[in-house]
């Protein structure tokens, strides 16, 4: 029994072995269908947690599937625009996917619905303080990447970007690589005119210190050293301006630029085209101020030639030896005048003229109407003329109407006189001859012209 109850038999005693039997027996037989429903239940329950655990499975998978979907990205970078599918969220895997290389310095953002941006670094050379740095920046102006790199600029350097200079504000360009120098301004003088300046650029050489510093040059201006002459510290550059000199000539103007302090000697040197013979306004030994402008006036010399043509006079001379009441005519000719004279010209335009020689060519001749002057052999008198009216009848003409004419041009007075020149019995003007207040002389005087032009010598008389 002992070794029954070690080994798991039944005790003796109220407790016996077919008590415990019978107990067990009926004990097993009261709690079967207890046990099936329990196991019924937890089966049930069991089938229900896998249902939700799948149900939750399901909606997680259907969840990741939503939010990893394939979505268009579209990537600007370099100028073009490319677009890929994809369900990385990462921007710059999405950027390396698409075949797009990135540099160390590059950077990609998003500008949101669906769109990335490659931002590439700006590679420089940046020289400074004798050092050559090579950069890759993100900075966009000049003034950012001296910034970063720690540079600080004076008040007189200045920035050469590819061999120009720029402002601190420019933008660094985008294509690669670009140079980038920093030049010190170091200490020169200016000696401009005489006039001393102390002064410090940046430049390379004296013409880009001298752009620097606004020196203006002209031209004929002379610059020591040479302008492509390399900058140092120290250098003194020295500046002297050629004064402008405006020359008009008779023909054209020309402008001088000269170191000349007088008009003469800067003409001479000029070596400028002069007219044979001139004179200077103002002169010779004006000293050149600035806007002086100088005329050169041409001077010549001609002659020239004046023709005057001198008609010949009529002339009344008497002549005893000829019978009373007879004339002669002895014809003159016209004469021509010559007068030469010296003329000078300024710039073509006659100023003087004064007479070298003159003389005749042919000489002008006179005519002379000779006259009787030989006494008239006794008349009888009439009573409206006097002893002259015998002579007046005596010539060719109508006797009364000549007689009419005393009466008319000086009442029978053979000493009238009108201030015009008129003078004698018939009024016969002074040119034509002498003596013609003897009445003989101005009845022969009268023949004459009226053998000429008959009675409109007289027109005012009947």
């Amino acid at each position: 029994m002992a070794a029954r109850d070690v080994v798991g038999g039944y005790p003796e005693g109220p407790g016996s072995e077919e008590a415990h039997r019978h107990l067990h027996h009926s004990g097993f037989r009261s709690a079967a269908p207890a046990r099936l429903r329990a196991r019924g239940i937890a089966a049930s329950i069991m089938a229900r947690r896998l249902q939700v655990a799948g149900l939750t499975a399901i909606i997680l998978v259907l969840a990741l599937a939503l939010v990893l979907r394939s979505h268009d990205i579209h990537i600007f970078a370099d100028g073009q625009v490319t677009t890929i599918s994809t369900r990385n969220a990462d921007d710059t895997t999405v950027v390396q996917r698409a075949g797009i290389d990135l540099g160390p310095a590059d950077v990609v953002e998003s500008t949101g619905g669906g769109a990335l941006v490659v931002r590439r670094a700006h590679s420089v050379l940046l020289k400074v303080d004798g050092r050559t740095v090579a950069a890759l920046t993100q900075a966009s102006t000049i003034a950012e990447l001296l910034l970063e790199a720690g540079v600080s600029l004076g008040a007189q350097d200045s920035l050469r970007l590819d061999g120009v200079t720029v402002s601190p504000n420019a933008l660094l360009p985008s294509a690669a690589p670009a140079s980038l120098e920093v030049r010190r301004a170091v200490p020169i003088v200016i000696v401009e005119n005489g006039h001393e300046l102390q002064a410090h650029s940046s430049g390379d050489t004296v013409a880009t210190a001298l752009l620097e510093l606004e020196v203006r040059l002209g031209p004929g201006d002379i610059v020591r050293p040479p302008l492509d002459a390399e900058l140092s510290a120290g250098l003194t550059v020295r500046v002297d301006h050629a004064r402008q000199l405006t020359v008009t000539l008779p023909e054209a103007k020309t402008v001088l630029y000269t170191h000349e302090d007088e008009v003469g000697p800067a003409l001479a040197r000029a070596s400028i085209g002069l007219p044979a013979e001139y004179r200077l306004e103002p002169r010779e030994d004006t000293l050149i101020a600035a806007g002086l402008t100088v005329r050169v006036v041409g001077i010549s010399h001609d002659d020239e030639l004046e023709t005057v043509r001198i008609e010949s006079q009529t002339l009344y001379q008497p002549d005893p030896t000829m019978p009373p009441g007879a004339t002669r005519t002895t014809l003159g000719r016209d004469g021509v005048l010559y007068r030469q004279y010296a003329a000078e010209y300024e710039d073509g335009i006659l100023i003087s003229l004064s007479l070298a020689d003159e003389w005749y060519d042919p000489e002008p001749v006179n005519t002379i109407v000779y006259y009787s002057t030989a006494p008239v052999p006794p008349s009888v008198v009439i009573s409206s003329g006097g002893a002259w009216s015998d002579l007046v009848c005596s010539y060719g003409w109508d006797c009364n109407w000549a007689l009419a004419v005393i009466q008319c041009e000086s009442g029978g007075n053979s000493a009238a006189y009108n201030p015009a020149g008129y003078v004698g019995l018939f009024q016969i003007w002074e040119g034509h001859g002498a003596n013609l207040r003897d009445s003989a002389t101005n009845i022969a005087a009268a023949y004459s012209l009226y053998r000429s032009g008959g009675r409109s010598n007289w027109p005012n008389c009947p």
